[in-house]
């Protein structure tokens, strides 16, 4: 018995070996697509008759940065419980719903429905596939972690009742609960990663500095941060916005090492950080000039972009057997084509407002260039077996 199991394990193709492989190779090539899609429809070459603003921010949220965020809690599940989380049918199950769903997004409203649920299946299988090994392993400081998950379906289904006509507001609900939750997911993550990163690969002889008090801070201030630009709009927004500028600014400064620099999977993840302070700041900023609209909105939103491609170049390296400190040389410059689009589409727009169709285009573009690079690099890893011989 043990035998045939091990066969069948051996004979498993090895892109359905792990759950980043091939969520991981869904977003590259996915958000290469749907931003393809979303310049033909900002350029009006394709008219279509749903809400193509909606249609752009639904789907970069639940269907590229989802099937990251799958991708990465399935794989890092296994870490942090010891058990092995999804792998074969059941993970080819999850990629073909998600595929499903993004085919659909692009049809007919009259298909909406059939969205609604390739994508309901989709997050509520992935909330199952991550959340059993937790509370199987007892791992309850990764508890917030479910209840996020759980917000985005929640998300999506709101999304899903104001599209279908039943709820006014419904669609932009089920967008911003889930961005801002997407914003929550990385601070907290990146409260782990960013310093362990950088202990890691810069010296073993630092310490980076950090603050429980902070830490707390950053947290409770976020949620009402979160909840007032949501829901209603006040003056909280912009206080709460300003004590969290300069709370992740201190933590920028216990972070930095000239050491980063040099290395992209280091400075990547720290400059998406600093974009994502940056927004803070312009939040503030917005209400004694008005700025370009959403323009905060996209500095956040290129943040995700720089931060979610930062991880799933370090994941894939080092779940493939290959040295996260000796990346692919074209690391860089897909990180600083991402840079780039950060630069037109939320600093030049400030400054030149004149240009901002022009701006949007250049910044479509470059957006699609980096991930096209990345799916280019990293398609071999997700579809070749661990070069160390293991399964995974």
């Amino acid at each position: 018995m043990m035998i045939n199991l091990m066969e069948n394990k051996s004979k498993m193709p090895a892109f359905l070996r792990s759950g980043f492989r091939i969520l991981f190779f869904a977003a590259g090539a996915g958000s290469s697509l749907l931003m393809l899609a979303w310049l033909l429809f900002f350029t009006q070459q394709v008219s279509v008759e749903f809400n193509t603003h909606y249609w752009h921010a639904h789907e970069m949220i639940f269907g590229y940065t989802m099937a990251v965020v799958v991708g990465f809690l399935l794989t890092a599940t296994q870490n942090w419980t010891k058990l092995k989380t999804i792998n074969g049918y059941p993970l080819l199950f999850l990629g073909v719903v998600w595929l499903i769903a993004r085919v659909l997004s692009v049809m007919e409203s009259d298909y909406i429905f059939y969205q609604m649920m390739a994508d309901l299946v989709f997050l509520i299988f992935s909330l199952l596939f991550i959340a059993l090994p937790i509370v199987k392993a007892k791992n309850w400081q990764n508890l917030p972690i479910i209840f996020k998950l759980l917000t985005f379906v929640i998300a999506n289904i709101l999304f899903y009742i104001g599209a279908l006509g039943y709820l006014e507001n419904g669609q932009y609900l089920g967008i911003y609960i889930a961005f801002y939750t997407v914003v929550a997911l990385i601070l907290m993550m990146t409260r782990r990663l960013i310093p362990f990163f950088i202990e890691n690969a810069v010296s073993a002889n630092i310490e980076l500095k950090n603050s429980k008090f902070l830490d707390l801070s950053s947290l409770v201030l976020f949620v009402v941060f979160a909840i007032d630009i949501i829901f209603f709009k006040t003056h909280i927004t912009q206080i709460s916005a300003l004590f969290l500028f300069v709370i992740h600014s201190i933590r920028m400064i216990y972070w930095h090492h000239n050491g980063i620099w040099s290395k992209p999977l280091l400075w990547g993840l720290y400059v998406a950080y600093g974009m994502i302070n940056f927004a803070f700041l312009l939040t503030v900023i917005d209400y004694f000039i008005a700025l370009p609209q959403n323009t905060a909105t996209h500095s956040f939103a290129i943040a995700i972009g720089l931060i979610t491609l930062s991880m799933m170049s370090r994941v894939a390296l080092g779940h493939t057997g290959r040295n996260v400190f000796s990346p692919p040389k074209a690391l860089g410059v897909m990180f600083a084509m991402l840079v780039a689009v950060f630069i037109f589409r939320v600093i030049a727009t400030l400054f030149w407002s004149e240009y901002y169709p022009q701006f949007i285009v250049i910044s479509q573009l470059l957006w699609i260039a980096a991930f096209g690079l990345f799916v280019l690099i990293y398609a071999k890893m997700f579809f070749q077996k661990r070069i160390d011989g293991s399964f995974g």
